[in-house]
């Protein structure tokens, strides 16, 4: 079973999105800013990061940026979620990076989740 990191200040927003992994048959790991998951990712080795992009410690930018500098994290792919208002058409231009502005729809989610895996070869 897949873990996933789910990064997000908004802990009934991550609540939601653990549910929805959880009902697809993924293992979860939780972390409420980008610091703290840097040190789960570097603990528990997930085989995928959800962020959002504006937390309080660290904003989900930052927390990829950390995750580059270490050959542990670096090949993490990294699913960022904001809301359609901060929507920047460089972040879906980055191979790297997935994008779900929210809200969005379960389906959506597992669906970005399964590209994500599916490209990095984690599934």
């Amino acid at each position: 079973m897949k873990k996933i990191l789910v990064v997000d200040d908004e802990a009934e927003y991550r609540g939601a999105v653990v549910a929805i992994l959880k009902g697809g048959g993924y293992a979860t790991l939780e972390a409420d800013n980008g610091i703290d998951a840097l040190d789960v990712a570097l603990k528990e080795e997930p085989a995928l990061i959800i962020s959002d992009v504006m937390m309080s410690s660290a904003s989900g930018f930052m927390l990829r940026e950390f995750l580059k500098q270490d050959k542990r994290t670096a090949e993490i792919p990294v699913i960022l979620m904001t809301g359609k208002a901060q929507k920047a058409g460089a972040w879906e231009s980055e191979a790297d990076v997935g994008y779900l502005a929210k809200p969005f729809a379960a389906a959506d989610l597992l669906d970005a989740v399964d590209r994500s895996l599916k490209h990095k070869g984690a599934s």
